[in-house]
């Protein structure tokens, strides 16, 4: 694990990775179908006993619900990807190839894994395992939940349209996605607007734009999630001028409260404004329909005398 790694808790994006892959990406179906599913998968392929298993309603609610602050058991966490995708497959839902999702799963796992390896190490010898290279550090104090903390970036970077919220926001993500997770409709809120500017902020590239809707489906989820409980979340629109605004609201309240976290949103502020920029400027280099109109009706007595 290397220095930019230590900072991450690689447990919590897992388990992030497992919430989304259910919620989201399966369609969020019952405790039941998952149970049903995953002893149909066992039925069909007897062979492949060795690392699939039976998910019953009871292990999977502990799994999701991260009643265990232990790294899940890989047969486990295999299965439900395998039970996950069988799921949404069935269901017409659009989702990464079983392949994909294996091999995304089994690094972050072994990620997970290797952190939980160092933790014991320290606990029991006050140091880290041999041949890691470092010596225990001690983690910054967490002040700000949007301020990000130096060295928070992996060398292993998912696909962005596997994270919930983007892997360089850092700490800015980590824990304003907790709190919006644990019902807190302002962290919900800014969530939005944060989400829906980095989508703004994305190139006209397949692959940004495959980026930008996947941000755009992320932003309008945590809007719903504000909608009724914070009164701007009723105004609040995830484009345009109107998500500018609302840019600029947060940033003038964190600037305000002298947090570090605003440069965040005066980014966000940024990226919405040249979003708009670009509309403006491919708008005035359209044609004018009417002057289009126009000379085509002043070409066609050429033409008809031809």
């Amino acid at each position: 694990m290397n220095e930019a790694d230590r900072d991450l808790d690689h447990l919590a994006l897992l388990m992030d990775r497992v919430e989304r892959l259910r919620n989201v990406e399966a369609g969020n179906p019952s405790l039941k179908r998952i149970e049903n599913v995953s002893l149909e998968l066992l039925a069909d392929r007897p062979e492949d006993k060795g690392w699939l298993r039976a998910l019953p309603k009871s292990t999977v609610s502990d799994l999701i619900n991260r009643r265990s602050k232990k790294l899940p058991d890989y047969v486990l966490l295999r299965s439900f990807v395998e039970v996950c995708h069988r799921i949404a497959t069935r269901s017409g839902i659009p989702i990464n190839s079983i392949e994909d999702l294996a091999i995304e799963f089994l690094v972050l796992w072994k990620a997970a894994k290797a952190e939980e390896l160092e933790r014991v190490s320290v606990a029991k010898h006050g140091r880290t395992p041999p041949g890691s290279g470092h010596a225990p550090t001690r983690r910054a104090p967490q002040v700000d939940v949007l301020e990000p903390a130096p060295g928070e970036m992996s060398s292993w970077k998912p696909a962005p349209t596997t994270l919930r919220v983007p892997l360089h926001w850092g700490r800015l993500g980590s824990l304003r996605l907790r709190l919006a997770d644990e019902g807190d409709p302002k962290a919900a809120y800014e969530l939005a607007v944060l989400l829906a500017c980095e989508a703004c902020g994305k190139g006209d590239s397949a692959k940004e734009q495959r980026e930008a809707k996947h941000w755009q489906f992320q932003a309008g989820f945590w809007h719903g999630r504000a909608m009724g409980i914070i009164p701007a979340a009723g105004e609040l629109q995830l484009h345009g001028r109107q998500l500018v605004k609302a840019a600029e609201v947060l940033a003038r309240e964190y600037t305000a409260a002298g947090k570090p976290s605003a440069s965040f949103f005066w980014k966000a502020v940024r990226q919405a404004e040249l979003s708009l920029q670009g509309k403006r400027l491919a708008m005035s280099a359209a044609p004018d329909p009417e002057e289009h109109r126009k000379q085509a009706h002043a070409v066609l007595p050429v033409l008809n005398e031809r």
